[in-house]
Formats: structure tokens, sequence, C-alpha cells
């Protein structure tokens, strides 16, 4: 396979490229361009022979690197593509010996059964037992469903869940409320008028250049996910002025009968909001690092959270109710891995004094973490007197079988068998 052949098939499955990519006529000519002499090839041979090979050199790798390594963390998560069709998806993550995150996509596989949490924990084994990882412990991450707690339990792995997840679920339960309901479709209203209307739009542009603002354009919410509609009231926001003075302009009032605008009430409702909402936004990207591990975080981030929604006396109504509604659901949360959370912390040097725990949890997470440390060294010592003890046993196997001199004495302990009637 020539390099240009390598690239070619790393452009595709990197980015993620459909394989008619080869056929395109862009494609093909800028190929052409840069080497004349060069033949791309078919369609066919990327799909039954290129990218199966490829498939094969790097599974090689990705096994190679998992073998060296003692402890390696799972994660978990199904989903629909847009074809509604189901899948499944397990990736693998690690520390090297350089102390650097890998993290290795090691299947995505289509469910053609229902989600159920057997299904699933079968999934799991068969990528413990294909990766041979039975050895490493792997730990679980998922979301909070609970499918994937009986899938976790059925595999019979230590189970985390996913903090960012549980961020979302409690979140969510701030744009049930209804005023903020209210709010955000009226917010909704606005921002769906400026993107069908065009001269809506063209005077947005116009008042951005004359405020001398940021040319962002406006953000409409989708419903299942929280932070849009955080991100729509921070836009709607920043962008109040320019919106007000577009509503407001002639142009717009000549073209358009309905137009809708907010009061003044709406604007302090809105920034009541986003401030309620954006500790937990700034935990959801603090949650979402992807080149370091995370675990640590979730103890003193959870317990800062929660108290971060009592009640103050500067609260209005629409705070207080909002941080009612998140406290009750992150209150709840991670009570049965709250031990091995802290421990995560405690061995953290940023969060080592604990000091979201009372002295008694303190002093309780340090024992714990004395004790997992004793049993650990009394294992290695174990399974060292094993191997010595195996390594003395062949020691003495080959002294024994492998020794010239050892050879007659052998053979005259040897049974002789003296033919009949002799």
């Amino acid at each position: 396979m020539t390099k240009i052949t390598q690239s070619v098939l790393y452009f595709i499955c990197k980015d993620m490229r459909p394989l008619r990519v080869v056929e395109n006529e862009g494609f093909r000519n800028m190929v052409n361009i840069m080497e004349p002499r060069y033949t791309l090839p078919s369609r066919q041979h990327i799909t039954d022979i290129a990218v199966p090979r490829l498939y094969k050199e790097v599974k090689a790798r990705v096994a190679e690197a998992l073998s060296s390594t003692d402890r390696v963390a799972l994660t978990c998560d199904a989903w629909t593509s847009r074809a509604t069709e189901s899948y499944v998806t397990i990736t693998a993550h690690h520390v090297t010996e350089k102390w650097e995150l890998d993290t290795y996509v090691l299947q995505t596989r289509a469910l053609h059964v229902s989600h159920t949490g057997e299904n699933i924990a079968d999934l799991l084994k068969e990528a413990v037992t294909e990766w041979r990882l039975e050895a490493k412990d792997p730990v679980i991450v998922t979301d909070n469903a609970s499918n994937m707690n009986i899938a976790a339990k059925r595999a019979d792995m230590t189970h985390i869940r996913c903090f960012a997840h549980s961020l979302n679920l409690a979140s969510q339960k701030a744009p049930k409320l209804p005023k903020v309901e209210r709010l955000l479709s009226r917010i909704r209203l606005v921002t769906t008028f400026f993107r069908r209307s065009t001269i809506a739009s063209h005077q947005l542009k116009q008042k951005q250049d004359l405020l001398q603002l940021p040319k962002h354009r406006l953000i409409t919410d989708v419903v299942t996910r929280w932070n849009s509609s955080y991100d729509m009231i921070e836009r709607f926001l920043e962008q109040q002025p320019e919106i007000c003075a577009a509503l407001l302009s002639t142009e717009v009032r000549k073209s358009e009968k309905d137009v809708f605008t907010l009061s003044e009430t709406d604007i302090t409702c809105a920034e009541e909001v986003l401030k309620a909402l954006k500790p937990m936004k700034d935990a959801t990207l603090v949650m979402s690092e992807e080149s370091m591990p995370t675990l640590a975080i979730v103890a003193p981030l959870h317990a800062k959270l929660v108290m971060g929604t009592e009640e103050s006396s500067e609260d209005t109504q629409t705070v207080k109710e909002i941080k009612t509604v998140i406290a009750q659901d992150l209150g709840k949360r991670y009570g049965s891995e709250k031990e091995t959370l802290c421990m995560a912390s405690a061995l953290d040097p940023r969060f080592k004094d604990l000091p979201f725990l009372s002295e008694a949890e303190t002093n309780d997470t340090y024992s714990k973490i004395n004790a997992a440390v004793v049993a650990a060294i009394e294992k290695q010592q174990n399974q060292l007197e094993q191997i010595d003890s195996l390594v003395k046993e062949t020691d003495q196997i080959k002294e024994v079988y492998h020794s010239a001199d050892n050879v007659p004495a052998l053979a005259s302990q040897l049974p002789i068998k003296r033919p009949r009637g002799s």
C-alpha cells in the first residue's frame, strides 16, 4: 500500500468520510493534480481490502497498548443514529507509563434487540473477553439509565454513573418550572422570528455593526438539551440591545405585522435564570474534560453545587425555585458511590484535605485508603511468593533432568522390565 493510499484511507477513517468519496469527481481531480501518476483505489478495494486491513493493524496496536497496563476503565453508551438505528459504543481508557490518558473506541455494535440490561451486559462481557481485559478489573462508567445499572451488575463491574449526565438530569428540572418555561417560550418566539425573517436578520446585522457588538447569531434551544436553553438565554441577553433596535426599526415594522418583544420583567427574569444555572453550566464544562481523569473532581464538585443551591436572602422567588428542584435532584445521587469518589479525591493533591467532608468522614476515608494499600501489598507479596515458588520448582526440575551427571543415577533408579521366564 503506497503512502498516498494510506493517507486517503486515514482521511476516510479519521474524518469519518463516506467510502464513496474515492468516486467523487472533485476528490479525484484534487488527487490527480497533486500526483498525476497516482491511481486511486476503487471503492470496492477500499471496502473489502484496505479498511479491514487497517482495522486489523489498529486493533493489534490497541490490544498491545491495553495489555501493558494494569487497570482499564470502560465507558458504555447507547445511542440512536439519524436513521433511527440503535448502537452501543464501548470505549476504553487507561493511563500510560508517561502518565498520559489514552482513550480507544473498542467497538460500536448495532443493537437489534431490546435495550435491556441483560443484552447490554452480554455486549460488555464480549468486549472484555475479546480484548482480554478480565485481569484488568475494569470499572464501567455509564449514564443513569436503569438498564445500564443492570448491565453493570450483570457484567460484575464496579459501576460509576457519569456526573455530567447527572448534572444534565438535575438541570433539566429548571426549564420545566412554569415561570422558566414561559420565559423560554417567549425568547424562542424572538429567536425563531429572526431565523425566518430575512429583513429582521439583516437589520440585526446592521445594528450589530452600528453598536460595535459581537456578530453572533441567535440560538434556538433544543428541548431535550437544557444547556442549549442556557445558551439561548445567554446569547439573547448578549444581543438584547441589537434585538430591540432591530425590532423597532422601520423596515421590520413595515414588513412584519406580529413583532414580539420581551418586557423589562422578562429581561430581569432571564438574568436571574442565567445566574441560577451558571454553576451547573460551569460544572458541565469541567466534567467534559477529555485529556485528564475527572473522577477526583466529582465529590468536591457535587458538594459545592449542593451547597450553592442553599437559599439566600437575596434570592428572588424564581431563583429559589430553581435552586430547590436542582438541590432535590442532586441530593439523591451518588450515595452508593460516595466512598469511591471520596477516596479518589483524597488521592488527588488538589483535594487531599477533603474540605467538603467532616473530620470523622475524612479520617474514615484515609483509613479505607490505608487498608486498600495494605491489601494490595499483601496481594502482590503473595503473587511474588507464588512466582518464586514456581521458579524454584522449575530450577529443581532443570537440575534433575538436564544435568548429564545425573543420567546414570536416574537410569539406575528406573525399574527394569525383565522378560517372562527369566
